[in-house]
């Protein structure tokens, strides 16, 4: 029986060796079904054991209304490289303590009004310019900001030349508050050019701000040509002023103005990762190098003796080329340099930049700007892998067990340091990853496949590590940017959905569907949707609604069930879309989505064989693929899960005992990755693995599991194989030394 009430330990570690005071922490956590029936009934405990003032929120809830999700947020103050555990307590008789009243908003019809505390600001709702009369304590620092882009002619756009479809406030709490505003860029002649949106954020208490942008490109060409993009922000401070940058503790300091950009990596990242510094005249600053470290970190400072003004941008060195400058009273980000060739958009791509803007007392060094600046781009991130995996929000995935799955453990987590060694670099394509090679699919940018964001999203949360969490975090705003379809001219088909993979992240006329790039095949909302319960950024739920929608749109015009389209595809085409809208209906209860699950699991258990297989037509050639029959049951196993559909059920048991059988095997019991001629390889993948969780949680057949050990070489990935290797340790079969190389040395 459950308990209806409880304490749920959070560690907090603090990264970076860098003391936060009153940090925002803002984080999802799961519960089961039937614990929880209102976020009122849950409170923090700090580890001095007083009770953390924090806002509490559901995100999501289980069938029986019960709460699946809450979203906590409450400051947090911790030592360089400490560690502290809080204690949410829940239950009947719990409440938490709401913050004191500090943030206070004033909207008007003309403007909106913020004030933190410290800090103050105001956001125009006509001509929207961002932070303008910015006050610290009452005292002039920042007076207005602006954003900017030049197009391939040399004309300039900016935000504030053109009334803005929409500043609004977002979010509202006692501690929080989100600003966001939608529109065009604008000459001073009217004409518009790239859509943009963006999203201030400022909390009470603090007096430092984060400025969310993302630019659009809304034009109707097939690509465009951008030669600059920018953010200036004008300084009120006193004539005796001094900049700095750097790097950790080699601190850059000058009266004179200065800048720093890179157009490639020094290095990908650890303590060589910097650019280069210039001095007033352009030369290099001496010191400049890889052992030297005389590099900058994608932070400027510029302070008078009493107040100053830091400005810092998350991911300045892996989205390149960037390049920032001080001179006199302005600071400038070039998000895309002057410097650098123009910059080719496809048509609907986006992308986002975070910057932190810190209003600070006293000059950077005691303020420690430079110092807060590093710490804005790692959060804290509250950990508790067993509640987390016990909860059930997740299904069922293996457990973090290093001490009784040493090598199993170790290998999971070489997975993420070697994806973060080879992830791709420049602020198109961070985030994403190529295909090594020079053959058909040589060079091609990946977009993710299969959900690389949901696999790296459980293993960061298996571990409570950060590197899969630091490439989660990369992942997901690729996705959300680059690989969805934020405009279209060519196909309404596309507007909202997830691009294949293809050279530069496109490719038109995918897969056999005239002027579409997005397929139903490859099209994924998981991972979106639990990046949005842990972090609570709505953007990232309505990327997920969109594609969600775009799967809708699919259904209609036909696709999404057999029979299929054109060559190679096959029953993955059904089931990734019923993965996907699985998860999208369980975030909104939109019915919709149920029934157009409805209708592909009856199209699916019309064309299944007799056997329990679905076939792949390649020219003449009619085989089957293991991975894709896989995904197909995989899909099948997210439908019963959330309907309870009889003959889902049986139609998903059906294709488990063939995919669990010898017909897609070679002699020696490896799946061939197609029984056609021209695909007979041995399939070298995890993929085939994740349907079998949900079957062994469904039937407890452990005779299953041994028959498709045999097929198994010992790959793993991230997405499938830790709910596979939760059936194997649920039924004993996983031998603990965690060996998982061939199948013999399992212990089966």
């Amino acid at each position: 029986m459950l308990r209806r009430s409880g304490v749920v330990p959070l560690t907090i570690d603090e990264p970076t060796g860098v003391r936060r005071e009153n940090w925002p922490v803002r984080r999802g956590v799961p519960f089961p079904p039937g614990v929880l029936s209102t976020p009122a009934h849950v409170r923090l405990v700090n580890p001095d054991g007083t009770v953390s003032p924090c806002v509490v929120e559901a995100t999501a809830r289980w069938p029986d209304g019960s709460v699946k999700w809450i979203l906590i947020d409450f400051p947090v103050t911790l030592a360089p490289q400490a560690s502290a555990v809080f204690r949410l307590e829940y239950g009947p008789g719990v409440s938490h303590e709401p913050p004191p009243p500090v943030l206070r908003v004033h909207t008007t019809a003309a403007a909106i009004q913020v004030r933190t505390g410290p800090l103050s600001f105001t956001v125009s709702r006509d001509r929207f310019a961002l932070l303008e009369q910015v006050q610290l304590q009452g005292r002039p620092v920042l007076p207005a900001q602006r954003l900017w882009v030049m197009d391939a002619d040399g004309t300039i756009y900016d935000t504030a030349q053109a009334d803005a479809r929409e500043v609004v406030i977002e979010e509202r709490s006692a501690r929080r508050v989100v600003i966001r505003a939608r529109g065009c860029h604008a000459s001073t002649t009217g004409h518009t050019f790239l859509s943009y949106l963006v999203r201030i954020c400022a909390w009470a208490d603090l007096p430092w701000v984060q400025l969310e942008y993302t630019f659009i490109n809304t034009e109707d060409a097939a690509e465009t040509e951008v030669r600059t993009i920018a953010l200036d922000t004008e300084l009120e401070l006193d004539p005796a002023r001094t900049g700095r940058c750097g790097s950790g503790r080699r601190i850059y300091a000058s009266a004179e103005p200065f800048s720093f950009g890179h157009d490639q990596l020094l290095e990908r990242y650890g303590v060589f990762a910097g650019s280069p510094i210039y001095d007033a005249r352009g030369n290099l600053v001496q010191g400049v190098g890889l052992y030297e470290q005389q590099i900058a970190r994608g932070w400027l400072d510029v302070s008078d003796p009493q107040r100053g003004v830091c400005v810092a941008l998350r991911d300045f060195l892996p989205m390149y080329p960037k390049a920032a400058a001080w001179d006199g009273d302005r600071v400038t980000f070039q998000l895309w340099p002057d410097s650098a060739p123009a910059l080719r958009l496809h048509q609907g791509m986006a992308r986002t930049h975070t910057f932190m803007i810190h209003c600070h007392a006293g000059d950077e060094e005691t303020a420690r700007a430079g110092e807060l600046a590093t710490a804005f781009g790692e959060p804290l991130l509250p950990r508790n892998a067993a509640w987390y995996l016990d909860s059930g929000a997740l299904g069922h995935v293996l457990p973090f067990r290093p001490e009784r799955y040493p090598r199993l453990e170790r290998q999971l987590r070489d997975l993420t340091v070697e994806a973060r060694n080879t992830l791709s670099q420049g602020m198109i394509d961070y985030g994403d990853c190529v295909n090594p090679g020079t053959g058909s699919q040589g060079g091609f940018s990946t977009n993710n496949e299969p959900d690389r964001l949901h696999g790296f999203i459980l293993q960061h949360l298996r571990s409570g590590e950060r590197i899969p969490w630091q490439l989660a975090e990369a992942i997901a705003w690729h996705v959300a940017d680059v690989d969805v379809v934020h405009h279209t001219t060519r196909s309404g088909l596309e507007l909202g959905g997830q691009r294949i993979h293809g050279h530069g992240h496109v490719q038109y006329d995918a897969e056999g569907y005239p002027d579409v790039s997005t397929v139903p095949s490859h099209m994924w909302t998981e991972g979106l949707l639990e990046y949005y319960y842990l972090t609570g950024h709505r953007h990232l739920r309505d990327i997920a609604l969109g594609i969600g929608a775009c799967f809708l749109n699919m259904v209609q015009a036909g696709w999404c069930r057999p029979p299929y389209h054109s060559n190679w595809h096959s029953v993955r085409d059904s089931g990734w879309p019923l993965i996907g809208m699985a998860a999208v209906y369980e975030a909104t209860g939109d019915r919709r989505y149920l029934q157009a699950m409805r209708e592909i699991a009856a199209a699916l258990r019309q064309a299944q064989h007799a056997d329990g297989g679905w076939p792949i037509e390649l020219l003449y050639h009619t085989g089957f693929c293991p991975f894709q029959i896989a995904v197909c049951l995989t899909g099948l196993a997210r439908y019963h899960q959330i309907s309870g559909d009889a003959a889902a059920r049986e139609t998903f048991l059906r294709g488990l005992r063939f995919l669990a059988g010898d017909a897609m095997r070679f002699a020696d019991d490896a799946w061939v990755y197609v029984t056609t001629p021209d695909y007979r390889s041995t399939y070298a993948g995890a993929s085939p693995l994740e349907p079998f969780g949900y079957g062994y949680a469904l039937t407890g057949d452990r005779d299953m599991l041994r028959q498709v050990v045999r097929g198994w070489a010992g790959e793993l990935d991230l997405r499938a194989a830790p709910r596979f290797l939760w059936a194997l340790d649920a039924a004993g079969l996983l031998e603990p030394a965690g060996a998982v190389g061939a199948a013999p040395a399992t212990g089966l």
